[in-house]
């Protein structure tokens, strides 16, 4: 209907994804109304990529869904697990140090203990620039365990991921480029 608009939104998309450090821009993207709305768009790929018969079959076809943020993540996880039928309850939030970035070795002790309750662990949402303290979560670490268990990363950037653009401020985003998703 719009050829101009979806060629324009196809160019700023893959200028987009090399941004973020993806190789040659590959991936897909999405315009969306706002960081809450991309954040749940990310929860739907990942539980797709992992459990693609949900698509047909529903919540009930597969077993019972862990995703994990910080303590100090944005509301919009959790409202997420909601609107998609996960639950806010399979929502793990994970410990944040003193300067309100996530704990890695928490991460993954909360990872082990959710697959010994029998629950799947299949999102890990990480935060560049918490909305209180504007902390970056340690990306590499992350991305490292989500790599180890098998399970989608992704970087809710809403707040500070256009420091993506600044020579100065970029290396607090170390590690985006490892995400499976980035807002």
């Amino acid at each position: 209907v719009a050829p101009v608009f979806v060629l324009l939104e196809y160019v700023t998309l893959k200028k987009m994804r090399e941004i973020i450090g993806w190789p040659e821009g590959r991936g897909d993207g999405i315009f969306s109304p706002g960081g809450a709305i991309s954040n749940m768009y990310a929860m739907l790929l990942a539980r797709f990529k992992m459990f693609p018969e949900v698509k047909e079959k529903g919540m009930s076809s597969i077993p019972r869904l862990a995703a994990f943020t910080s303590e100090h993540s944005h509301f919009s996880i959790k409202k997420g697990a909601a609107a998609l039928g996960i639950g806010t309850d399979s929502v793990i939030c994970i410990k944040v140090d003193e300067r309100g970035k996530m704990v890695p070795s928490d991460l993954e002790r909360r990872l082990v203990e959710a697959k010994q309750k029998g629950l799947v662990p299949f999102f890990v949402s990480a935060t560049a620039g918490t909305t209180v303290y504007g902390a970056f979560d340690p990306l590499i670490a992350i991305a490292d365990i989500c790599q180890k268990h098998n399970v989608w990363m992704h970087v809710d950037g809403a707040w500070g991921g256009s420091l993506l653009m600044s020579r100065k401020h970029r290396w607090k985003l170390n590690g985006v480029e490892r995400a499976n998703s980035v807002t």
